[in-house]
C-alpha cells in the first residue's frame, strides 16, 4: 500500500516532520492525535500509538494488514555478521596445535629431520594458531 492510501484511513492527520505524520488512534477514545506514522527510506511504514494501543489493533480498526506496511522486497544493505565462535573450541584447537609444535620442536632438538608431511602439518598448525588469534582480536 502507498503511504497516502494508509494515511487516508486515519482521522485528523497532519504532517509532523519529514515523512512523519500524527493522527487520532482508532482504537481508544482519542482527543488529540496520539498515533505516529513514519515512512522510512527503504519503503517501510511504521505505526505507533503513544498511548499504548497495540499496532495490530490499530491496523485491524482501519482495515490494514501488516503486509501492507512493508514493500515486497527490502534491499539488504547490511554486512553479514561473522559467525560467533565457541571460545572453548578455539582454546582446544590452540592447545592441540601448540602440542604439535612442541613435539616437532622436541624432535628437531634431538636431530630428527621433518619429512614433507610433518612440515606441511606444522605449517597448517601455524595457520590455525594465526586464525584463532585473529578470531579473538
Amino acid at each position: 500500500m502507498e503511504i497516502n492510501e494508509i494515511l487516508s484511513k486515519f482521522e485528523r492527520v497532519y504532517k509532523s516532520g519529514s515523512d512523519q505524520w500524527q493522527c487520532l488512534c482508532p482504537v481508544h477514545d482519542d482527543k488529540s492525535p496520539s498515533v505516529g506514522i513514519k515512512y522510512t527510506k527503504d519503503g517501510r511504514i511504521l505505526i505507533h500509538c503513544f498511548s499504548g494501543c497495540p499496532t495490530y489493533e490499530i491496523l485491524d480498526a482501519v482495515g490494514i494488514r501488516f503486509d501492507d506496511l512493508f514493500p515486497d522486497k527490502l534491499e539488504n544493505n547490511y554486512k553479514s555478521l561473522k559467525r560467533a565462535f565457541n571460545p572453548y573450541a578455539v582454546l582446544t584447537t590452540l592447545s592441540n596445535e601448540v602440542l604439535l609444535c612442541a613435539i616437532a620442536a622436541l624432535d628437531l632438538s634431538k636431530g630428527k629431520k621433518l619429512d614433507n608431511t610433518d612440515t606441511e602439518r606444522l605449517i597448517l598448525a601455524y595457520h590455525r594458531i594465526k586464525e584463532a588469534y585473529e578470531l579473538c582480536h
